[in-house]
């Protein structure tokens, strides 16, 4: 009996494999060359309407494609090998080399669904003003995943134009974008991005404080998972009202476990927007977290947000900021910057560990009601709460604890 069900077993697997097999269109078949110096964008266009006529998805075996032109999925996939991998330094997967600069490589309408590729731009020498996206969204139900993307000037964009709801990016390494990582605006329904790294540190030279990793603008119930953040200008920007494009509104949704690293700016909340951030670190030359929008509504809770010369937090113009939980730094040498400038909106600072070599919370005239209690506030060269104006009745601090940071250990000179 046993023999007979492993018997069995093997045959079922072996018939999902050959289905699953007879389903795929290499684009080898249809005349692709792989060698990185013949054009092989017919080769895949030819792969694309085969896929779409039978109903299967597009193979890319192991190679380096070049094409001149975007190709476009709809309701299909284009899948690299199942085994590949996508770390930056290790070369596994097949390359994408896009000639064109007029047009995505990849232009996903619904359904469509890239995978397991590596696209890779060269700008020949040169440093580009603009450019376009490594891959274009356009449509409902679309899936990226395990890609890596390299020296575009966009990485993955949602054209602004279209309702690109359901849609998931996951498992995607990002290499010195000029301009944006990921774009997401335009979900009317639940999108999810998950560990995505967007990552800048040469070989582009560029200055830092250009570029932004994830800019969010329309989105119903955006889920960002564990999604990284490095030596872009900007590590999240969410505004209500992205240039250029044509829809509007905020985003509604949750990051949970992001981080960002050797940003100027972690997080930028401007206009009408209502966000939940639990977790991750934010660790930044600049601010660690903006808010700047009088609809504003953001919750922080169980981070670490460290900065080096400005503000770590800075609540401008809100209907409501709760940060409780949290590691409020700002303990850098040679700056007098506070940990926390609150100056527009409502304010709960509830529970977190406050730590600056200028003042800990500096309070403006300007904002609303707010409760500033029972936090630990370490202060080396001013006062831990520095009221401009005097408290209104509807501003309570209490029950906080104030403690001097130590100076730093002197050297001991004698011989």
């Amino acid at each position: 009996m046993l023999r007979l069900f492993t018997l069995l077993l093997a045959l079922t697997i072996a018939s999902a494999a050959n289905a699953q097999t007879a389903d795929a269109v290499s684009v080898r078949d249809h005349g692709a060359i792989g060698d990185g110096v013949t054009d092989d964008t017919a080769a895949f266009e030819a792969a694309i309407d085969a896929a779409a006529d039978m109903g299967g998805y597009v193979y890319v075996p192991s190679g380096e494609y070049r094409v001149t032109r975007p190709l476009t999925l709809e309701g299909i996939g284009m899948t690299g090998p199942a085994v590949g991998a996508w770390p930056a330094d290790i070369d596994a997967l097949p390359a994408i080399l896009p000639m064109h600069h007029d047009g995505p490589a990849v232009h996903l309408l619904a359904g469509g669904s890239v995978q397991g590729l590596d696209i890779t731009y060269d700008w020949q020498g040169g440093e580009p003003e603009d450019g376009p996206p490594a891959i274009l969204i356009s449509g409902i139900g679309c899936l990226v995943r395990d890609m890596r993307i390299r020296y575009a000037w966009d990485g993955i964009l949602t054209d602004g134009t279209h309702n690109v709801g359901r849609l998931n990016i996951q498992d995607v390494f990002m290499v010195s974008v000029r301009n944006v990582g990921v774009r997401v605006t335009g979900t009317w329904d639940v999108p999810a991005l998950r560990n995505i790294e967007v990552w800048n540190m040469g070989p582009v030279p560029r200055p830092l404080e250009q570029g932004i990793g994830f800019h969010l603008g329309k989105n119903d119930l955006i889920r960002v998972t564990d999604c990284f953040a490095f030596a872009m200008g900007t590590g999240f920007l969410i505004e209500d009202e992205i240039e250029g494009l044509e829809i509007e509104g905020g985003t509604w949704g949750v990051l949970t476990g992001c981080s960002t690293d050797y940003c100027p700016v972690g997080v930028h909340v401007r206009g009408g927007n209502t966000v939940s951030i639990s977790g991750g670190t934010f660790w930044e030359h600049g601010q660690s977290l903006i808010v700047d929008g009088e609809e504003a509504r953001v919750r922080l809770t169980g981070a670490e947000l460290k900065s080096n010369g400005a503000p770590a937090v800075e609540v401008r113009a809100a209907d409501h900021v709760v940060i409780t939980g949290c590691s409020l730094i700002r303990n850098m040498e040679g700056y007098d910057a506070p940990a926390v400038v609150w100056s527009g909106g409502r304010l709960v600072l509830q529970g977190n560990m406050i730590e600056a070599r200028g003042a800990g919370v500096v309070i403006e005239e300007g904002r609303g009601a707010g409760l500033i209690q029972g936090n630990l506030i370490s202060c080396q060269d001013g006062q831990a709460i520095v009221v401009d104006t005097g408290l209104e009745p509807a501003i309570s601090v209490n029950g906080n604890q104030v403690m001097d940071i130590p100076p730093p250990p002197v050297e001991n000179t004698e011989d």
